[in-house]
């Protein structure tokens, strides 16, 4: 409780008077929010915040620093500014290092929301592996992060969106070249050829906290890398990496 109402405080000193924006700033922050819009779609979940309701942007983390919560907590709220991303000094009080954890580089992630505000562009993303939806996405816990692009007074109002795109960059790509996952366009009046009957899938393979080496490698066979760090080991498969701690998994990417 008193870390919380520490974060309060910290929070609501640390945030200057805003003045009345400008008709020129208003049109120029109407006109990036439409253009964020456009070129990074964001992805709404479903209600367990695991289902895809409607495609969006997955993006790839490209910076290191991004620190995000799980998804029964507020988002993990970061900084961006001079090429370095910082956590914020209330969700470093606020929330346990022990269930927080740390954005890898390369990792995929649903594009949630973005914002425009005084302080800069505003980025709400969560942790995915498959990033559609599919059952793989239920196999660990997924996490939640907010990022503010932060930039100079005045900055967003005089920029072009180009520059805007090339900050965002320093830590935000799209994944598989593509800025959305989607689905297909289907002419109605094309009726489609009748399907097989399905054929019973396997039981899809579930990794869990605490499992053995063996007991992995049973599942999924031999990985196809190993990174022996003595008592953490990690096992890297095609679209998957296990980490191992004294012999049992500690994380699934």
């Amino acid at each position: 409780m008193r870390a919380t109402t520490l974060a309060v405080v910290l929070i609501a000193g640390s945030v200057p008077a805003s003045l009345p924006a400008t008709p020129e700033g208003q049109s120029q922050k109407l006109n990036i929010e439409q253009q964020l819009q456009s070129q990074y779609p964001p992805t709404k979940l479903a209600g367990d915040k695991l289902q895809i309701a409607q495609p969006g942007s997955v993006l790839l983390v490209q910076s290191t620093g991004m620190f995000a919560s799980p998804l029964n907590e507020f988002a993990f709220t970061n900084t961006y500014k001079d090429g370095r991303i910082k956590r914020a000094l209330a969700s470093t009080l606020i929330h346990d290092p022990k269930t927080s954890r740390e954005l890898q580089v390369g990792e995929r992630v649903y594009l949630l929301k973005t914002e425009v505000k005084d302080s800069g562009i505003v980025f709400s993303v969560q942790s995915c592996i498959a990033c559609d939806g599919s059952e793989v996405d239920l196999v660990q816990m997924a996490y939640r992060a907010s990022l503010t692009f932060q930039f100079p007074k005045g900055y967003l109002e005089t920029t072009d969106f180009a520059q805007i795109q090339r900050t965002i960059g320093q830590v935000f790509t799209f994944a598989d070249n593509g800025s959305t996952i989607a689905p297909p366009n289907i002419d109605p009046s094309v009726r489609p050829a009748p399907q097989p009957s399905p054929v019973p899938q396997a039981e899809p393979v579930r990794i869990a906290l605490g499992q053995t080496v063996g007991e992995v490698t049973a599942s999924l066979g031999e990985p196809d890398k190993v990174v022996d760090l003595g008592s953490k080991k990690i096992y890297i498969y095609r679209d998957l990496k296990v980490t191992f701690l004294d012999g049992k998994v500690s994380d699934v990417q």
